[in-house]
């Protein structure tokens, strides 16, 4: 019993013991750091791939002119054939002039702006009153012709009768009306020339 002795409960064997020293050789418990990793070259190559030297700007330069002048050119189309449209539409609005027999469009207070409607009704009353001044002519003619025979007045005052009044309206009455109402420079210095020739003639026939 004596040569006996019990083994240590608390004792560990050297094979499951990492700090322990076995045949003298000491273990080193520390775990070995990581190098440095190494760079990763193939994205910044994607990254250097991905920016656009000149020419490539220069050639998309060039694709974004060609496409903007190609809206361009669109919206040019586009604007002609709008104002065909509204041209097309502002010459099939209802005839309604003259009463009698309607060729043309005709309303003052729906067409020309509120400031301007007082001289287009005072050119209007004009206009009507060229028919009426120039029957006045063709009776005195007559009665010239009754009195002194001199015909050429009557041949005169007949023509005037019948080209007066549609003259009147298409050569100075028409463009005053487009003026007020689509406010055209143009159709201006038409009114103001032809009403200026009309007046002309009115004073040397009549």
């Amino acid at each position: 019993m004596a040569g006996h002795h019990d083994q240590n409960p608390f004792a560990h064997d050297d094979d499951i013991n990492p700090f322990s020293n076995h045949h003298g050789v000491q273990r080193n418990s520390r775990l070995t750091t990581l190098g440095p990793e190494p760079p990763v070259y193939g994205h910044v190559a994607a990254a250097n791939n991905s920016l656009d030297t000149p020419a490539k700007l220069i050639k998309k330069q060039k694709e974004l002119e060609a496409k903007e002048a190609e809206l361009n050119k669109r919206e040019e189309i586009l604007r002609r054939k709008e104002e065909a449209l509204s041209k097309t539409a502002g010459d099939m609005r209802l005839k309604n002039w003259p009463p009698f027999y309607p060729l043309v469009h005709h309303d003052i207070a729906g067409d020309i702006p509120i400031h301007l409607q007082r001289t287009q009704y005072v050119a209007y009353a004009t206009l009507l009153g060229v028919p009426i001044s120039l029957f006045w002519n063709l009776i005195t003619s007559i009665a010239i012709f009754v009195s002194d025979e001199a015909g050429v007045f009557i041949f005169f005052s007949v023509i005037y009768f019948l080209l007066g009044p549609p003259g009147a309206f298409y050569f100075w009455y028409r463009p005053l009306y487009r003026a007020f109402r689509k406010n055209n420079g143009m159709n201006f210095g038409c009114f103001f020339f032809n009403y200026m020739v009309s007046t002309f003639l009115s004073f040397f026939f009549l």
